[in-house]
């Protein structure tokens, strides 16, 4: 049995500008302080990362949580207000639903999540796709605030709902975080889009069968 794991900003859903706008306004509105947009810049690229680095640079006393729950409220709240205005289908990274179906229908592959964004924020997006994750494996940055203490989450979650040892697992994603996440955990990685060049690559999820083909399955 194979674990593949999916990231969903730049990878199943096309949301990267759309997260850098609302996640940094929704923290300089509750914190009334200017964000650095520049993800590169902080240490774990996670919405719980970033919101509790920027807490700790500047000495905020206030309830980490009580803010990290004020962020996240407004944060979904202008995305969901953004992507009213917008198609949805604009959103889809091309090819994702159909991939997602095909790696479930599949008997050798667990499918999960591993994502660096809040679960309500993701499944937001994921739902504005058309992606249902009801029978999915997920974690997030709402349950830990690195990429690797989330992607070995999911992969714990992944073994306990499908009751198996994994033979391979696979993490396919955009951004050197995540391709630097994996190498740390010695799970294979796919990079989608042009963001972090890779050996195993795709533009998108279109041609999804070229997955398979460059991992030799």
């Amino acid at each position: 049995m194979n674990l593949f794991l999916l990231d969903v900003d730049g990878t199943l859903v096309n949301s990267n500008a759309l997260d850098q706008r609302c996640l940094t306004q929704a923290i300089s509105e509750v914190l009334g302080i200017q964000v650095d947009p520049d993800w590169s810049h902080y240490q774990h690229v996670t919405d719980s990362g970033v919101l509790d680095e920027i807490i700790n640079k500047n000495q905020i006393a206030e309830s980490r949580s009580l803010i990290h729950r004020k962020v996240e409220a407004r944060y979904v709240q202008l995305m969901r207000e953004e992507m009213a205005e917008q198609p949805h289908a604009e959103y889809e990274i091309s090819g994702a639903k159909d991939f997602i179906n095909h790696l479930e229908q599949r008997e050798d592959i667990h499918v999960a999540i591993a994502t660096g964004g809040w679960e309500s924020a993701a499944k937001l997006k994921l739902r504005a796709v058309g992606i249902d994750t009801s029978s999915i494996t997920f974690a997030s940055s709402s349950d830990a605030m690195s990429r690797t203490e989330i992607m070995a989450l999911a992969t714990f979650r992944a073994k306990q709902d499908s009751g198996v040892v994994f033979d391979r697992r696979v993490f396919i994603g955009a951004g050197e975080w995540n391709r630097n996440a994996s190498q740390e955990l010695g799970f294979d990685f796919v990079s989608v889009g042009k963001k972090v060049q890779h050996h195993t690559q795709l533009a998108n999820l279109s041609h999804y069968q070229a997955v398979f083909s460059q991992l030799a399955m």
